[in-house]
């Protein structure tokens, strides 16, 4: 890579003018176009990523080896049964209840029974939620809004808070009661980042456990009965 050329990249992932524009970009979207408008976000994200890869964009996102592997997967598996089963029973039934609009997942309903379906969708929860959206809104937005601002505590919970909201709108195919979930579990799981030292594997694998939980209980066709036990 010749000199100038270096500086171009450097100023990709360090310069705040660029870096401005491609967060608000990478916010935007999502909001703009809820469903689809991710995969925009990513694009923009993994574009980035990749081209700034010598200037440690990999490692300021939190690619790192964690101490202990067996650890990290015993955490997120703890980590993400607790915060699926907390949603489905106490959380979204209550805001169901407050907004009077219940979450819908109806566009998972091939899932219920359907072994197949089950396991096409186990895939696509833990790369699409578990990878897609962690590098996406974790790694990037929160880090880079995190560094934007200063990087101190106000920064990186402003990060957090930044990236939770077009998570949530993101969602807005399940309804206002959906869409306020997703984005408290975006809070989570942004907490989950901060709180393991922005180490995105804590993050990535805790996301995929959230929605194994959750899409085994679509399988096994016992979410609604479960969302009916405390309301």
């Amino acid at each position: 890579m010749f000199p100038d050329e270096s500086a171009r990249v450097s100023r990709l992932w360090h310069g705040k003018p660029s870096l401005i524009f491609l967060v608000l970009l990478a916010l935007g979207l999502p909001i703009a176009y809820p469903e689809l408008g991710v995969l925009g976000s990513f694009a923009i994200a993994i574009v980035v990523v990749l081209v700034a890869r010598k200037h440690g964009s990999f490692r300021d996102m939190g690619f790192r080896r964690p101490a202990s592997w067996a650890r990290l997967l015993v955490t997120t598996l703890m980590y993400g049964f607790v915060i699926q089963m907390t949603f489905m029973i106490v959380i979204e039934p209550g805001l169901a209840r407050l907004t009077g609009d219940p979450v819908d997942i109806s566009a998972f309903d091939a899932v219920r029974g359907n072994f197949v379906n089950f396991l096409l969708m186990m895939a696509l929860g833990w790369v699409g939620g578990g990878f897609l959206e962690e590098f996406t809104f974790r790694g990037f937005i929160v880090g880079r809004v995190r560094w934007l601002l200063g990087s101190g505590t106000a920064a990186t919970w402003v990060g957090v808070l930044a990236a939770a909201l077009p998570f949530g709108i993101a969602h807005s195919y399940q309804g206002l009661a959906g869409m306020i979930a997703a984005g408290m579990i975006g809070f989570v799981l942004g907490a989950v980042y901060v709180y393991h030292r922005f180490n995105l594997w804590y993050a990535m694998f805790t996301h995929g456990f959230i929605n194994t939980v959750g899409i085994v209980a679509l399988y096994l066709d016992i979410d609604r009965e479960m969302g009916r036990w405390l309301f």
